[in-house]
């Protein structure tokens, strides 16, 4: 074992709601075990901490007693979603001062697509790994180990003779470099039998959050997608920008379905969430996926399925033979008003395919959940036709279990940040700081 000693946070987002304390923002980025994974791999000691999850269990746990305690020389903090970045940079800010020593990276989308902003304005974050970090977290911890420059790591931001600079060596992850990661490893992180119940939302003044009878957990299948839909800060172009890749890259079916095993038969996971769609005009590698799953299982899975496009009738054959009656398919047509969907949404279908899809669905005896969203910059009377008809879908097919509408979040490198005119938006946050403002919560936020 090296002398370096990692320990890669997920920070939630605090919120006062009536006086309590909670947080939302609780699931933590799947990338967390591939990284701590690699790190293992070349003999590094690698730790995964959900900050939420430790505070709730011990409301006067500090992660820079933790980090003083345990010797820590390297901090990844993860910054994948917008939300949290205000607590992630206050609690950065707090360790720098109680811990100098410690090494401080940030990495994740949101990270990623502000990281020259992230460093020009807060000095206490040493670097940013702007894009996939698996190989770059471990090129990171060989060079802090030997005390070497940072000009070798992989998709590094940092600060070179005063100066920002970018690394030019870029690492994106292919189908083969997905196979050799490890997406679940629990061995790594700190009370994952814990983490594995957490609720959407985390009340820290409520007991027996942590106590629900099921446990649930992401499953990586790949990376990339062929869209471009303008809410999302993690379509094509996009993640072009945030990461460098153009190509989708797809986990074996062979290692989704070892890596579920192990999930089932050694820390009795019982329900897996999917959220992959990345071309629904070729969706034989999901298809194929579905029926080695209804092959290799004798019980059917619990699967909670985001899907990106319209769900098509071979899909949903092989969905139903791997899906037991507890799962649920998500489906999102975004907006009852057509030509707006067609405009805002890159995998297009009309109303009447909708409708013909959900007729199958409920001949097959599926469960799904219908969500529309309230879209900023349209007509009132626009967002409240789709709440109407996400109304009638759930009164006249037995398939949708539940359909509403909910307000449009908005999330960096979205088409719609970048050209907010063309959506008949007039205020949308710009820079990182914007976010940071927009989310403030408590002062030196889990370190309170």
């Amino acid at each position: 074992m090296k002398n370096l000693k990692c320990l890669l946070v997920h920070t939630p987002r605090l919120n006062n709601q009536n006086g309590k304390i909670t947080s939302d923002i609780n699931y933590i980025a799947m990338g967390l075990f591939s990284l701590a994974g690699e790190l293992a791999k070349n003999d590094f000691d690698a730790k995964i901490l959900h900050l939420g999850v430790e505070k709730y269990l011990n409301k006067n746990f500090k992660l820079s007693s933790y980090i003083e305690k345990n010797n820590i020389k390297l901090l990844a903090l993860s910054l994948q979603w917008n939300f949290p970045c205000y607590d992630v940079i206050e609690t950065a800010r707090v360790i720098k001062n109680e811990c100098p020593d410690v090494f401080i990276v940030l990495g994740g989308y949101t990270a990623s697509f502000f990281a020259k902003e992230i460093l020009e304005k807060f000095c206490f974050i040493d670097a940013v790994i702007k894009g996939e970090g698996e190989i770059p977290i471990v090129s990171l911890a060989q060079a802090l180990e030997n005390r070497q420059t940072l000009n070798g790591v992989e998709n590094l931001y940092w600060r070179k003779n005063g100066q920002i600079v970018l690394n030019d060596k870029l690492f994106i992850a292919s189908s083969l470099d997905l196979d050799t990661f490890s997406f679940f490893n629990p061995e790594y992180m700190l009370h994952y039998e814990e983490y594995s119940k957490i609720p959407f939302i985390l009340d820290y003044s409520e007991e027996n959050q942590l106590t629900s009878p099921s446990s649930g957990q992401g499953i990586c299948l790949g990376r990339g997608c062929l869209g471009n839909c303008v809410w999302c800060g993690g379509g094509f172009l996009a993640e072009k920008k945030v990461s460098g890749r153009n190509f989708i890259s797809y986990r074996s079916p062979d290692s989704v379905i070892s890596e579920i095993k192990m999930m089932k038969n050694e820390y009795n996971i019982e329900f897996f969430r999917f959220s992959f769609d990345p071309n629904p005009n070729d969706r034989s590698f999901l298809i194929d996926l579905f029926n080695k799953i209804a092959s290799e299982f004798k019980e059917k899975l619990n699967i909670l399925y985001n899907i990106d496009g319209l769900p098509d009738k071979d899909f949903l054959d092989a969905y139903n033979a791997a899906a037991s009656s507890a799962s649920t398919l998500f489906i999102s047509p975004v907006c009852y008003n057509e030509e707006i969907r067609r405009k805002y949404k890159s995998f297009f279908y009309t109303n009447k395919q909708l409708e013909e899809i959900l007729t199958y669905m409920n001949s097959l005896g599926l469960k799904s959940e219908i969500y529309f969203s309230e879209i900023p910059g349209i007509e009132k009377s626009v967002n409240e036709k789709s709440k109407e008809y996400a109304e009638y879908l759930k009164s006249h097919y037995s398939c949708v279990f539940d359909a509403y509408c909910y307000e449009m979040t908005v999330v960096p490198a979205s088409p719609w940040t970048e050209k907010p005119d063309k959506y008949n938006i007039k205020e949308f946050p710009k820079t990182f700081t914007d976010y940071y403002n927009i989310n403030k919560s408590f002062e030196n936020s889990f370190e309170l």
